[in-house]
């Protein structure tokens, strides 16, 4: 058995390339169905892509230490760990130092056609869920107050968004020239349907990738 200690949960298998090891991702609430297909010749680990484990509930699961799993653990939560002995691999993912992005630094890329996509700033959204999650949040509030803005009065919407009416509001008027409601009505479609892939079968990296290149597409004017 393998502990994989990272501060954000790992869905793409890539991102364990490192380690060179033959996985296979599966959810927690898979592994008492996965018991019987663990043999001692079977080399491919079993990749929990789904949750943070932590003792109590590892305790629970009855795994043998034998087993071929890696659990995913907060670096807070190693040292309760450690009465499991040698027989448990620490794994460790490196964290690297990002720029400071903002999410209209994306925004901006988005819509516009003369920025083509700057792989630093596509990186630094989407290599982790919390990062591609934040942004997808701020990103769709973005769209509802540009397609709110076609049909509504300023005021009317900064009222129902309980939001200042400041620069956004100067900036999201001058899109909505440029832009109809067709292609915000899709975009949010396409947001809201990575944000329920991610939660039905966890993140993945290239999916979130794929998704921004999309709506880039749609509405850079």
């Amino acid at each position: 058995m393998k502990l994989l200690v990272t501060d954000n949960l790992v869905s793409d298998l890539n991102q364990l390339n490192i380690f060179n090891i033959s996985l296979e991702k599966i959810s927690i609430n898979d592994i008492p169905n996965q018991a019987q297909s663990l043999f001692d010749d079977d080399d491919k680990f079993k990749f929990i892509f789904d949750e943070f484990i932590t003792f109590s509930s590892f305790t629970k699961l009855k795994i043998d230490l034998e087993d071929n799993y890696i659990f995913q653990i907060k670096k807070s939560n190693l040292s309760k760990f450690t009465s499991l002995g040698s027989e448990v691999d620490v794994l460790y993912l490196d964290s690297q130092k990002k720029e400071n992005y903002f999410p209209w630094d994306l925004t901006n890329l988005i819509y516009s056609s003369r920025k083509t996509i700057d792989l630093k700033l596509l990186d630094s959204f989407t290599s982790s869920e919390r990062d591609f999650r934040n942004f997808l949040s701020y990103f769709i509030k973005e769209l509802i107050r540009l397609k709110m803005l076609i049909e509504f009065d300023p005021n009317e919407v900064a009222e129902i968004l309980k939001e200042k009416k400041d620069y956004k509001y100067d900036d999201a008027l001058k899109k909505i020239k440029n832009l109809d409601q067709k292609k915000i009505n899709r975009a949010l479609q396409y947001s809201h349907k990575i944000e329920k892939n991610i939660n039905q079968y966890g993140y993945e990296l290239e999916n979130s990738k794929r998704y921004l290149i999309s709506v880039k597409k749609l509405l850079e004017f």
